[in-house]
């Protein structure tokens, strides 16, 4: 009696299901890291946009401006001043400041300049993440 072999054992089905399981399971490893680092991209450019409307507001209006981490570190607040609040914006889920920042918040002078420079350390779900803020001609620059 002849066996017909036209189609595939378990073994061989098993085996490709095993091939494709690891290729997929590579694929979402390496989308994942790469939406994580996407969405740190995303914050920063926003705390830089957020960081120069407090500066502007600064020098448009003649007097002293703020941003300061609140609430454990997971939101930012811009102020004109203490009872002016010009916007309340949250972190990016599992997002903080770190306890070990050098500053907790930036200071802008009437004439725009910033009174502290430091560095803004975040952590991140992937790992840590640092923001340089330099004085530099009366000016502010952050770094990534």
């Amino acid at each position: 009696m002849l066996l017909d072999k036209k189609g595939y054992s378990l073994v061989e089905l098993l085996l490709v299901l095993m091939i494709v399981f690891v290729i997929s399971s590579c694929a979402l490893y390496l989308n994942n890291r790469f939406v994580e680092k996407h969405t740190f991209e995303l914050f920063y450019n926003q705390l830089v946009l957020d960081v120069r409307h407090v500066q502007t507001t600064a020098l448009q209006e003649r007097r002293s401006a703020h941003l300061i981490f609140d609430s454990g570190g997971t939101e930012y607040i811009g102020r004109k001043s203490l009872s002016e609040p010009l916007f309340v914006k949250k972190l990016p889920t599992g997002y903080s400041l770190s306890q070990s920042s050098t500053i907790r918040s930036l200071f802008f002078q009437p004439n725009g300049t910033i009174e502290k420079f430091g560095t803004l350390i975040f952590d991140t779900p992937s790992g840590i993440e640092r923001v340089r803020i330099y004085i530099g001609k009366g000016r502010m620059t952050l770094e990534q």
